[in-house]
């Protein structure tokens, strides 16, 4: 049986044990179904969310066994009754422009089209691209590793931006991060914006970024906190697996919770960041934000990598010429009527 679908069946029977009622989301099912090559039920997904405006995007960061066998049964699947024709988006552009450098075979650009696909004609294209440069594709993407970025992004800032550049730069040139946009939130009852929102304003800014590489990154339309990811890493497994990476690389945006390792003696963390840390396949890349005193934050790394085996990078973070970028402060600016500030904060090296 196919590897992700072990590891799903493994970490589903761990939530059993602890009496968890499982339930994936549509966007997990088609992680499962991608895992388990059921890509005749996958495309019918894949065609139905593209014609509600989603974009594939879970193919920008699939494994290289994954897109053959995907542009394999596509080749074979007959699409009839539905609309091909869509109105230009930003993400024409980007579509357009990758597709002209794929066509010469590179691999990365090759990868990077699923996300902005906008029509269903796009995904023949890309299906005979992927069987046209399958070695291309296995030397690109094998021992990548991919960093997940999770966020509520209410709104998303240059600090979201600043962060994955600088986890990338940390992890080498050979990484990518996998953004990822939060439906629901432990502490966080309520945001500003729905979920499609949220996630349509952060896609558009990470891609737009002048900051970001688009070969690197790819925000997957997979919310967080709900389903599999309620409890336990079972939906970062889904994800790092598809991928192809043999560990779970978690980007946290500060250094805060490392600081208060008192809190994580007395089990005060929540449930979800415990069982992160916990876990033996995590590689936690730890923003460093919060603390200026290097010694606290050292002895919070090493109580953790002692207590739970976890592997930490600290990321040091990029500079800007802003105070530290959290959506809490853009919204207090915003009800203190200082809007030139908060858009700074919000749009910084998106304006150009």
């Amino acid at each position: 049986m196919d590897k992700i679908q072990n590891s799903t069946d493994a970490l589903i029977s761990r939530e059993r044990a602890y009496n968890v009622d499982v339930r994936p989301t549509p966007q997990e099912e088609l992680l499962i179904k991608l895992g388990r090559h059921a890509f005749s039920s996958a495309i019918s997904q894949i065609i139905e969310d593209l014609q509600q405006g989603r974009s594939p995007s879970v193919l920008s960061i699939a494994r290289p066994d994954v897109l053959v066998g995907f542009a394999e049964a596509l080749r074979t699947t007959v699409i009839d009754g539905v609309s091909h024709n869509t109105p230009d988006t930003y993400k024409t552009r980007y579509f357009n422009d990758f597709a002209e450098v794929a066509a010469e075979g590179n691999a990365a650009a090759i990868e990077a089209l699923p996300k902005f696909v906008t029509r269903l004609g796009h995904l023949a294209l890309i299906a005979d691209l992927i069987l046209d440069n399958r070695k291309g594709l296995e030397e690109w993407h094998t021992h990548r590793p991919f960093i997940q970025y999770l966020g509520t992004f209410d709104p998303q800032h240059i600090g979201h931006r600043i962060a994955v550049q600088s986890a990338l730069i940390s992890a080498g040139e050979s990484s990518s991060a996998l953004l990822q946009v939060m439906e629901q939130h432990p502490r966080k009852k309520s945001f500003d914006a729905s979920y499609e929102d949220r996630y349509a304003a952060a896609e558009e800014g990470f891609y737009k970024s002048s900051l970001l590489d688009n070969t690197r990154i790819t925000q997957i339309d997979v919310p967080g906190g709900v389903g599999l990811a309620e409890k336990y890493p079972i939906q970062m497994d889904l994800l790092a697996t598809l991928s192809g990476d043999d560990e779970y690389r978690w980007l946290t945006g500060s250094d805060k919770l490392l600081l208060d390792v008192s809190a994580i003696q007395q089990g005060n963390p929540t449930t979800k960041a415990t069982a992160r840390f916990s876990d033996p396949k995590m590689h936690a890349y730890v923003v460093h934000r919060q603390s200026n005193d290097r010694a606290v934050l050292d002895n919070g790394i090493d109580y953790v990598t002692d207590q739970f085996g976890t592997k930490i990078t600290l990321v040091e973070e990029l500079p800007y010429d802003c105070a530290p970028a959290s959506s809490s402060r853009i919204k207090q600016l915003r009800a203190e009527g200082k809007d030139d500030e908060a858009n700074h904060m919000q749009l910084y090296e998106l304006e150009q």
